[in-house]
């Protein structure tokens, strides 16, 4: 089977989609080959010549849906902007990604599936390190420009400024309204440079 060809080309972004709307509708319990290959309209040869296993069909959905939310989110890194229009810029994405009806599902859904499947719990796991990555690099350009205190420990700051987020969201199941998750950036913002002893305000 070529990859490149057209009809594969078509066949896997149609599974692709399909795995995605499972996972948003029904859980990560429900994306079973057969569902997929039914929502799909696929025979589950086809499907397992693409994807043999469960799993990386799973990792490559995920990664899909993240691609598709890239895409619609923020343009990138402005050479000019400062720390806190990269925290707006980043951390918005992810806001933006909690409050789409697919990914918010999804997120908690995969987070409850893997208590209990470590395979799953790697996935996720290597889903949250990257998107902390960019977060992180963010910090750590603040730092080797003095605007952040080589003190300030750029993990516990990831977790300060994307943590009350995903409990809003997972936990509580409230609605993540931008204008507040602007406000929370801001102020975390504000509470990084004096706990560096920056504070510009």
């Amino acid at each position: 089977m070529n990859p490149e060809d057209p009809r594969a080309v078509r066949t896997r972004q149609r599974v692709l989609d399909a795995t995605v709307r499972l996972l948003a509708e029904r859980g990560v319990e429900a994306m079973t080959m057969d569902a997929v290959a039914s929502t799909a309209g696929i025979s589950r040869s086809t499907l397992y010549r693409h994807w043999p296993e469960r799993l990386q069909l799973l990792i490559d959905a995920v990664e899909h849906l993240g691609v598709q939310l890239r895409d619609t989110a923020a343009e990138g890194s402005d050479p000019g902007e400062g720390l806190e229009q990269e925290l707006q810029r980043v951390i918005g994405q992810l806001g933006s990604g909690l409050r789409s009806p697919r990914w918010g599902a999804i997120a908690g859904s995969l987070a409850v599936a893997a208590e209990h499947d470590e395979a799953l719990a790697e996935v996720y796991r290597e889903y949250v390190h990257n998107r902390r990555r960019e977060v992180l690099s963010v910090l750590r350009r603040a730092q080797r420009s003095g605007e952040l205190a080589d003190s300030l420990d750029p993990e516990w700051a990831v977790s300060l400024l994307a943590g009350p987020i995903y409990y809003h969201r997972l936990v509580l199941h409230q609605p993540l309204d931008e204008r507040r998750v602007t406000e929370h950036v801001s102020r975390t913002v504000s509470l990084l440079r004096s706990t560096s002893g920056t504070d510009e305000h």
